[in-house]
């Protein structure tokens, strides 16, 4: 800790660098803030107004319920949407099955003509 908090005494010359503390020891104070530009009518109304206005309760709520209403037809069309893409899923899953079993009945057929193929030849 440095010499103000109980720590050991710093050696003779050092100084703290420049523009790190003031010299209570506490970091300089933030920077004040930039003044801002007026705001047209348009930005008034969309931010409440100037003075902290608030929409009134009758304008709040039907602005609530049409938010509600887009949300409940964004969901419904994603809900058509997913099951739209399940059902395509379920008839290629399907299709995929159909042609691996018939995959599987050429294999079978393939080695039966295999075997009976080098018992012919044997028999030769």
């Amino acid at each position: 800790p440095p010499p103000h908090l109980g720590g050991p005494p710093l050696p003779p010359g050092y100084q703290y660098p420049p523009g790190d503390y003031t010299p209570g020891g506490l970091p300089p104070p933030p920077p004040p803030p930039h003044p801002q530009a007026p705001m047209s009518p348009d930005q008034l109304d969309a931010q409440g107004g100037a003075a902290g206005r608030t929409l009134s309760q009758s304008k709040r709520a039907e602005q609530n319920r049409k938010a509600q209403r887009a949300f409940r037809e964004r969901r419904d069309q994603h809900v058509k949407a997913l099951e739209s893409r399940s059902q395509l899923l379920d008839a290629a899953l399907a299709s995929a099955d159909e042609a691996n079993r018939r995959w599987e009945e050429c294999r079978a057929l393939v080695d039966q003509l295999r075997i009976e193929n080098a018992a012919l030849r044997a028999a030769l």
